[in-house]
């Protein structure tokens, strides 16, 4: 996994790919993440929507995070970027996840009306509203 740790420099052997607002990659662990108006996190992405690309399921260090993209300005490829390394940047938040929406995310992953039909609880979650991301490879 690309860590902040790594320097731009290192990253040039990397293809990279923008998606929405194209922002600077840190080039250290030491990057003051106060100094900027968007939190930037590091994972991988487990899966992205595979109706229309409109969100991905990312795993950081420490956590699974949904990403959304503000105002549905930009879309990511249905398809082949499970298991790429992803930097996100937008605003973190702590969500309740109605049923609904759960359910509906459900259908856009394409998951069967067994497994949605057991959804009967809301989900306390982390989630990002990202501005911009870069998918590495």
């Amino acid at each position: 996994m690309i860590s902040f740790s790594q320097t731009v420099k290192s990253l040039k052997r990397y293809e990279i790919n923008f998606y929405g607002n194209e922002f600077k990659l840190p080039s250290s662990e030491n990057y003051d993440k106060t100094k900027s108006s968007n939190f930037l996190t590091v994972g991988k992405i487990i899966s992205s929507c595979p109706k229309k690309g409109c969100w991905v399921k990312i795993i950081t260090n420490s956590e699974e995070m949904f990403v959304t993209f503000k105002g549905y300005s930009f879309f990511v490829p249905k398809k082949g970027i499970s298991g790429k390394n992803i930097v996100v940047s937008g605003k973190i938040k702590t969500d309740t996840i109605s049923v609904s929406q759960l359910k509906h995310y459900a259908y856009d992953a394409e998951e069967s009306e067994d497994f949605i039909s057991k959804i009967k609880h809301p989900k306390i979650t982390k989630s990002i509203v990202a501005e911009g991301l870069a998918i590495i490879d």
